[in-house]
């Protein structure tokens, strides 16, 4: 009696299935990687804001100090105490200055600013402070277009 020699289906099975789990492996590290490089590259992105956000901040915190100096300044230099008084020298000292409201801005890259308002105020006693921060908030510079060049929905058809 003659034997047939065939392959074992096994053998064939196996390396199917080795195959199989070793694309899948390479698939998933495929994946992890590009995952990670993405959060590597979010993570910068977002490091970068905050230092943009926190030199602006420092920047306007200085600014913010030299008001309060010159208002000080204007507040002793004053011979009565008038709060009418010292809303005029200050209108004089800050053109930029409306309705006892003084804005100004720091720049934080090329597209957003922190704009800072702030509202003049006479203290109320020598230790007082001088305004009260209505807005310290970070502004878009750039105006932002939409893309309607898809159509989406059109209501006439």
């Amino acid at each position: 009696m003659k034997k047939k020699s065939t392959l074992p289906l096994q053998t064939g099975l196996s390396l199917l299935l080795v195959v199989f789990i070793i694309l899948s492996l390479v698939t998933f590290a495929v994946l992890s990687y590009v995952s990670a490089r993405r959060d590597l590259s979010d993570a910068q992105q977002t490091a970068d804001r905050t230092s943009l956000y926190y030199e602006a901040d420092l920047s306007a915190r200085i600014t913010l100090s030299k008001i309060d100096q010159t208002l000080s300044q204007i507040y002793d230099g004053l011979p009565q105490k008038a709060e009418a008084a010292f809303l005029s020298e200050c209108r004089n000292a800050f053109p930029q200055m409306q309705d006892n409201h003084l804005t100004f801005i720091e720049k934080m890259g090329d597209a957003q600013i922190l704009q800072a308002v702030l509202t003049i105020q006479m203290p109320k006693d020598a230790s007082g402070s001088f305004y009260r921060i209505e807005k310290w908030q970070i502004v878009t510079a750039e105006h932002w277009n939409a893309d309607d060049s898809l159509p989406v929905f059109s209501s006439e058809d």
